[in-house]
């Protein structure tokens, strides 16, 4: 027999929306001209944060690690892309085909669980715009070379891959779990008419990065582009207890941004190399973006404390290396209620510069 009081209700519903949707000009427009992330983004140089959390899935909805990077007002690099950053990419507004660096700043899931998807929309944005990649034209992956640092039983077994391993794993024609990409890209744009174009080729190159933090040097990642439109990308290894870790700088048309990754706070071993690497390569940075995990208390388990940077020494960091703003991200359940302190602990060691609060699609513009 049928539900008449259903029927009802599913009809007044459909209503609802057949008003709401289509004879209502004012709340179409509303939504239609919604102001978007992308939106506000301008300048030489800007940073618009995909993931502000770290690891923890928790109410207060931050995504995890992720910063997409804008040159003159073009997105060209993501740094890291935890869980969560395909979605706030999506929510920015912003189309990706001509993104072709993807900076890792190490191998944790919350710094790489996207990773695929970014990958594939990469080459959805271009079907969808008529374009197509070609095999000259790869996404380049940079992330840390191994470190050496085995399992306690068995060390000659490192505990994290090459960069180059990881990233092969998902994509290498040779066994990579989702080498189906290969085909999907040039499957999915057989139909292009532009001879011009033809369909797309899924290329990638994987590059290692020096993560051996004792004796570090800043090392050039990419350098490209002469002139005022000269793109510099340098990265430094930094001690995130036995994690190969970098952080990394990057430089255009006069402005800088870095990025810590995850890093502790007292240096590599029991003579504390490296603890001053982050100043080496955050110096004069207009942008400094640091892990802001914990607090100098909080948690109290102490391993937390070698693998994230304790707010006074992200205090000394900013100020000896004269940084303009400081960042707070990587934010976690220690820190998430105790921003206030942390930004007294960071005023406490003489940072006279800005501090800011990263928050999921916050847009930072530089030289506008």
């Amino acid at each position: 027999m049928l539900n008449v009081k259903r029927i009802f209700k599913a009809q007044a519903v459909c209503a609802s929306l057949l008003i709401l949707g289509f004879l209502s000009p004012a709340f179409a427009d509303h939504k239609a001209h919604k102001k978007l992330a992308v939106d506000r983004v301008e300048g030489d140089l800007s940073v618009m944060v995909l993931g502000s959390g770290g690891p923890i899935a928790t109410e207060a909805g931050r995504a995890s690690a992720g910063y997409l990077i804008f040159t003159d007002g073009n997105p060209r690099i993501l740094m890291d892309v935890g869980g969560g950053t395909f979605q706030r990419l999506a929510e920015s507004g912003t189309k990706i085909p001509d993104l072709d660096i993807i900076l890792l700043s190490h191998l944790h899931i919350d710094h790489t669980g996207d990773l695929s998807s970014m990958i594939k929309t990469i080459y959805f944005h271009n079907r969808l715009a008529g374009t197509a990649r070609k095999e000259d034209e790869p996404v380049r992956i940079y992330g840390p070379l191994a470190n050496g640092v085995g399992f306690p039983f068995a060390s000659d077994n490192p505990q994290y891959p090459d960069t180059s391993e990881y990233v092969d794993g998902y994509y290498s024609l040779d066994g990579g779990v989702e080498r189906y990409l290969n085909l999907f890209a040039t499957a999915i744009t057989l139909d292009n008419t532009d001879p011009e174009q033809g369909p797309s080729k899924f290329s990638y190159q994987a590059h290692d990065l020096l993560s051996w933090v004792p004796g570090a040097a800043i090392e050039t990642v990419l350098d490209e582009g002469v002139g005022e439109d000269r793109l510099l990308i340098t990265a430094i290894a930094v001690d995130h207890g036995p994690v190969p870790a970098l952080a990394y700088r990057i430089e255009y048309k006069g402005h800088s941004v870095v990025y810590s990754g995850d890093t502790g706070s007292r240096g590599f071993g029991p003579e504390l190399a490296g603890a001053d690497n982050m100043i080496a390569i955050s110096e004069n940075a207009d942008l400094l973006i640091y892990d802001t995990a914990i607090t100098d208390t909080a948690p109290a388990y102490g391993l937390f404390h070698v693998l994230h940077t304790e707010p006074t020494r992200m205090g000394v960091v900013a100020r000896e290396a004269n940084v303009e703003k400081l960042v707070l991200s990587h934010i976690t359940p220690n820190t998430e209620n105790s921003l206030g302190e942390v930004r007294q602990l960071v005023r406490a060691q003489g940072y006279r510069g800005k501090i800011s609060e990263a928050k999921d699609l916050k847009v930072f513009n530089l030289g506008h």
